[in-house]
């Protein structure tokens, strides 16, 4: 009767086993495929891992972000990054990346979206910088001192995202009026 009760038991964990949610791993071998530089073997990783479990944050935070590196896929980047924002909402990294996408589509209602997430967030640094980079961008508005205050810091540096759109508000309002 033990006997037949450990084969049950050995059974019962193979099946939990087998059922476990591999998707973790994909996505860790996506981002080791990453860190090689194989990017292209790496969004195979992370959409395995999505088709896994379409709620792996790690795969849907890291291939929405290699697809707006890429800029090829703006709509199936802020897809994958909304997806991973409803896990972590106060991600600053996510927010940035949302609000590039959102800022060069022109898109107003999601670059709001993207700024309350940030006001709700502890960043208070990012979401000075997500409202100085909307207002210049959607609205060509000049603010010298913030402007001043994110050069001498270098905060928009702290982030690819931020980095493209501080440059794009550099080159579409204040470049006008101080070309090089």
């Amino acid at each position: 009767m033990r006997q037949k009760f450990r084969y049950a038991i050995i059974l019962l964990m193979s099946q939990i086993a087998l059922n476990c949610d591999s998707s973790g791993e994909l996505a860790s071998r996506a981002r080791e495929k990453e860190s090689q530089g194989n990017t292209a073997e790496a969004l195979y990783y992370y959409d395995l891992a999505l088709r896994e479990n379409s709620e792996n944050f790690t795969a849907n935070k890291n291939l929405g972000i290699l697809l707006a590196e890429s800029g090829q896929a703006p709509g199936s980047a802020a897809l994958y990054l909304e997806k991973a924002l409803k896990k972590d909402p106060k991600n600053p990294e996510i927010l940035l990346y949302l609000l590039e996408i959102y800022l060069k589509a022109g898109s107003k209602a999601e670059t709001d979206s993207v700024l309350k997430g940030f006001s709700e967030s502890w960043d208070k640094d990012r979401e000075s910088l997500a409202q100085f980079l909307t207002s210049c961008i959607l609205e060509s508005k000049k603010n010298p001192s913030e402007r001043k205050r994110f050069q001498e810091n270098r905060i928009p540096a702290s982030n690819p995202a931020s980095s493209r759109l501080f440059k794009l508000c550099e080159e579409k309002v204040y470049e006008e009026s101080h070309p090089k």
